[in-house]
Parts: C-alpha cells; structure tokens; sequence
C-alpha cells in the first residue's frame, strides 16, 4: 500500500485550529474580490474638454414629424438655453461646442460633472429597469454597462430638445441615446459616440462622434448665469438690462 506523506498534527485542537485559519483566509479572499468587482472596467477618472469644431451630423434621416420640427426650430426663441438659466437637457448637454467635463469614481457609479450649467449626471451602473411611471427629466434615466474597458451610457425618459442650439435637430421624449466612451492605447483622450435613436423623428439612427481632451490642468468653474428673462417676447428695455449687470 502507497503511503500519503503530510503534515502531522499533535492532537485534534492543532487540526482545527489549521482548518479554521485556511477558511479565514478564503473569506477574506472572497471579500477583496467583491470589493473591487464594481469598477471592473477602465479608470476614466479626470478632466476633459470636448473637442472644438467636431463634425456634426450630416443629411438627417427625419421623419415627416422630423422635418417638420427641423424647419419650425427658432435658434434664438427655440432653445430656451440661449438666453435663459434653464436645466441643460441630454444630450445637448455634452455637445455644446466647448464645455469642460470631470468624471469621478463613486462608489458602483460614475459622476459626470459638466461645466455647462452646472449640470451633474449620475450614472447607475447596476441593471436595473426604470420604474413604471418613471418621470421624465433634463437628463433622462441613464443606466451604464462596463464591456471591457470600453463604458456604455444608455439613457431614456428624455423631457425632449433639440441636439444643437442654433441647427436643431430635434429630439423627443420617445428618444433613446447610447454613449461608448474609450481610450485607445497609450492615450489619455477619450472618445465619445453618441447614438440617438427617435423614432418620431428620425427613420433611423443619428450618430455623433466626439473627442474629449485629456485637460489635467483644467477645472469645471462654476457656473454663473445670469438670466435676462426674454423669453419669446423680443429683447429687453435696455435700460432696465443694463441696470440688472450692474447689480450682478
């Protein structure tokens, strides 16, 4: 008969003591894996200013409903934002021509600080479903997904817009948009597609790619608007402007 050699134990208490320190150190393995298993993608962290002059969608797929609205958008009175201290809206948000944006690590989430209104974006990346009588908002319900190291932004519950202030391009509360957000090797930049899925408005999808500039020397300020209520009534006494720049 073949012998098995091991360690030898002087009595039952040593042998349970070795047992019970080698399911120690399992338990304590286990809860450093589940600990660093929620950022189990890229570390995206830092500052970033999006990419000027950028090319925008070309020859949009509208819808008879789309056309409509592209030929009635007014880029002044149209787009609120222009001259009002309104929420910014997804995904206009992250497509003005030039805005500084910070990404944080929080938690099982990511927290995208836009410069551009002061605006925050929380993005849950648990796979949860919204709810049923889910409201509709300025930065709709957004729920993102690690595939590698490549993030994806999936975002719902729209209140609507248009993607552009000045050219339009309109969006409606049945809108989807998908974001990918990478970097290729050795960078530091990240890329941007945004993909807007509006069956009101469009016979198809609209793709907009985007870069944003690794900035490490960069901060989101704060946002100071001033608001000059004109609405869609024409300009302002200019005397009664001039006196509210004053006081601000």
């Amino acid at each position: 008969m073949r012998r098995l050699h091991g360690p030898k134990w002087a009595n039952v208490t040593d042998l349970c003591s070795a047992l019970c320190c080698s399911l120690g150190v399992a338990v304590i393995g286990h809860a450093v894996v589940q600990a660093q298993a929620p950022n189990n993608g890229a570390d995206l962290s830092g500052v970033y200013v999006g990419e000027e002059g950028y090319e925008q969608p070309q020859g949009y797929p509208f819808t008879a409903e789309g056309q409509r609205r592209q030929v009635a958008h007014d880029p002044f009175a149209g787009n609120p934002s222009q001259w009002d201290c309104i929420p910014e809206v997804m995904p206009q948000l992250i497509l003005w021509p030039t805005t500084v944006m910070e990404i944080t690590h929080e938690g099982v989430g990511i927290v995208m600080t836009v410069e551009r209104g002061a605006t925050v974006r929380t993005i849950d990346l648990g796979a949860s479903l919204p709810l049923a009588d889910q409201p509709h908002t300025e930065l709709g319900y957004a729920v993102g997904h690690w595939t590698g190291e490549e993030l994806t932004i999936e975002t719902t519950h729209l209140v609507g817009g248009v993607l552009y202030a000045e050219e339009g391009g309109p969006v409606s509360r049945e809108a989807r948009t998908t974001e990918r957000y990478w970097r290729n090797p050795g960078e530091r930049n990240l890329h941007m597609e945004l993909v807007i899925d509006d069956p009101v408005n469009y016979m198809g999808p609209v793709v907009v790619e985007r870069e944003w500039i690794w900035s490490p020397q960069e901060q989101v300020h704060p946002y100071n608007c001033f608001s000059l209520e004109l609405g869609e009534s024409g300009p302002a006494d200019m005397e009664d402007l001039k006196r509210r720049l004053e006081q601000f």
